[in-house]
């Protein structure tokens, strides 16, 4: 009997990508193997962060790397880490931004539910443009002595901001452009991309494409920055006599108290399990995406021969195909379909970002020997069910 079994918690069939709400994708065995060999072993943490990060930075070719608990950790890190920078009383005192530079500019565009990761450090967010455009002027107007960053995600549709333009602005009034890199990263060329526009920091999350532990993230950027985070982010139960200062230029000589990072905290496992992570996907780009992505054609297949009205395409940021399906070609209500679908004994999830124009999509990137055909077919079953007809089995 699984654990899950055990605990009366039923496994699915996940057919919405890395989604931490159903637990990411599968871990690769070598993966899990570092993982388990981590945690036979106590090590310092502050030595291992900097041992991996030196590893990192070069098989990514950036120039700083530090191991955060996601995407949406290394985004508010980055934040503290402008804000306050090395300076232990000014690390003390976040979220308490009296004093400090505490404004976070950010195109209308670019605003997003993950914005919490950088209020929650303190900062207030400064809004520019419309929904649909951003002047340079507008960016320009805004910039001030109590900037600490320019918030910068990619993908946005619309006249906006490019990244070069942004940066080249942020740079000569002196502040840095952090990137939520968290979806668009790999393939590492884009990553590498950043930087060569302009970036200083860039959050990533270590549960998508790079396939580590899902409560593991990247934060890449200049050395200078990346070296303090971690005073925002470690055990910091040490003595001021004893405490080894000298590990970075920016390091302060008496050490801050724990930071308003510290519950985002990293563990060995994490930090090794995300290193085999990106190792493995560096040696061979993609290769875990293929049993994904044939599984895929499985349900496409299954689709095919019920008539359920199927079309392929290919998503951008995680650079996979997916599936879509719609529903309204099928008579049936999307919200009446996902909750028949999670209610089934293998309960199923599908994407539902285009929901509102009642269809659903399946990402291959979860999917397991098996899955594919599983998975179409229960959806079958399940209009089938909801039309009270037999499925169609050709």
């Amino acid at each position: 009997m699984s654990v899950y079994e055990r605990l009366g918690v039923p496994t699915a069939l996940n057919g919405v990508g890395p989604a931490t709400r159903l637990g990411g994708l599968p871990l690769h065995p070598s993966v899990l193997e570092a993982m388990n060999e981590a945690v036979a072993q106590p090590v310092r943490m502050d030595a291992l962060q900097a041992a991996v990060g030196r590893r990192l930075a070069g098989l990514l070719e950036v120039p700083a790397v530090y191991v955060t608990s996601g995407a949406s950790a290394a985004l508010f890190l980055a934040t503290a880490a402008v804000m306050a920078r090395g300076h232990a009383d000014l690390i003390d005192r976040l979220p308490d931004t009296t004093g400090m530079k505490n404004k976070v500019i950010i195109q209308a565009a670019h605003r997003d539910p993950y914005d919490h990761a950088v209020t929650s450090v303190g900062a207030t967010l400064i809004e520019i443009g419309y929904p649909e455009s951003t002047h340079p002027g507008e960016l320009e107007r805004v910039i001030d002595d109590r900037v600490a960053a320019v918030l910068f995600r990619p993908g946005r549709h619309g006249n906006l901001l490019d990244l070069e333009s942004t940066a080249r602005i942020a740079h000569q009034h002196g502040v840095p452009v952090i990137i939520d890199g968290a979806l668009f990263v790999p393939p590492v060329d884009r990553l590498r991309a950043f930087f060569a526009a302009g970036a200083d920091l860039v959050a990533v999350s270590g549960g998508k494409g790079f396939r580590g532990p899902q409560a593991s993230g990247l934060l890449c950027g200049r050395r200078e920055l990346i070296e303090v985070v971690g005073l925002h982010h470690q055990d910091m139960d040490e003595r001021d006599t004893t405490w080894p200062s000298n590990q970075a230029t920016s390091t302060p000589a008496t050490p801050p108290r724990h930071g308003v990072g510290r519950p985002m905290k990293v563990g060995r496992e994490q930090v090794i399990g995300l290193l085999a992570a990106i190792e493995r996907y560096m040696a061979n780009p993609g290769a875990d995406e293929e049993c994904g992505i044939a599984e895929l054609g499985h349900s496409e297949e299954v689709l095919r021969t019920a008539g359920i009205p199927v079309t392929r395409h290919h998503e951008a940021a995680l650079d996979v195909p997916y599936l879509r399906l719609d529903l309204a070609a099928t008579g049936q209500r999307v919200d009446d379909v996902v909750r028949a679908l999670a209610a089934r004994p293998v309960p199923v999830y599908l994407g539902e970002a285009e929901a509102w124009c009642q269809a659903v999509t399946i990402n291959p990137m979860a999917l397991s020997h098996g899955d594919g055909r599983q998975l179409g077919e229960a959806v079958v079953e399940t209009l089938a069910d909801l039309r009270g007809q037999p499925a169609r089995r050709d």
